[in-house]
């Protein structure tokens, strides 16, 4: 059963081995930890945008997404995103699109978002955020 949902970052660091995340994750069985496209996108966009990683990093990354669930985007997702309009901070401290679309999407399947900013989803009710970082 899937209990976590790793952010592009998460992903990152676990690839990269930054020892806590990859600490945490050893702890856990494979079908625990889901990823969701949206990240998957950023974190190869990222990677096609700095030609000297891409020989070092692909190969771990298609090795990490086989082993681990990617999610799509779904209807249930995006009306997950309307009801947090109310929430969202006025003046503009509150999460990017991207992250709107994480924190729905994490929020819509019940899992726990893994994050290096757990406190830009605060405002989010009934998400559960949290870093692997340290």
């Amino acid at each position: 059963m899937i209990k976590y949902l790793l952010d592009a970052a998460t992903v990152v660091a676990a690839v990269q081995g930054r020892l806590p995340v990859v600490l945490r994750l050893s702890r856990l069985k494979p079908g625990e930890v889901a990823v969701s496209a949206i990240s998957k996108m950023q974190v190869e966009v990222a990677l096609r945008r700095t030609p000297r990683a891409n020989p070092r990093y692909s190969r771990l990354l298609r090795e990490f997404f086989e082993a681990v669930r990617v999610l799509d985007f779904r209807g249930e997702d995006a009306a997950q995103i309307s009801s947090l309009a109310p929430y969202l901070p006025q003046d503009g401290s509150g999460p990017g699109g991207y992250e709107l679309l994480l924190a729905a999407t994490a929020l819509s399947h019940r899992l726990t978002l893994v994050t290096d900013t757990p406190q830009r989803f605060a405002f989010v009710p009934g998400l559960e955020a949290e870093s692997w970082a340290k």
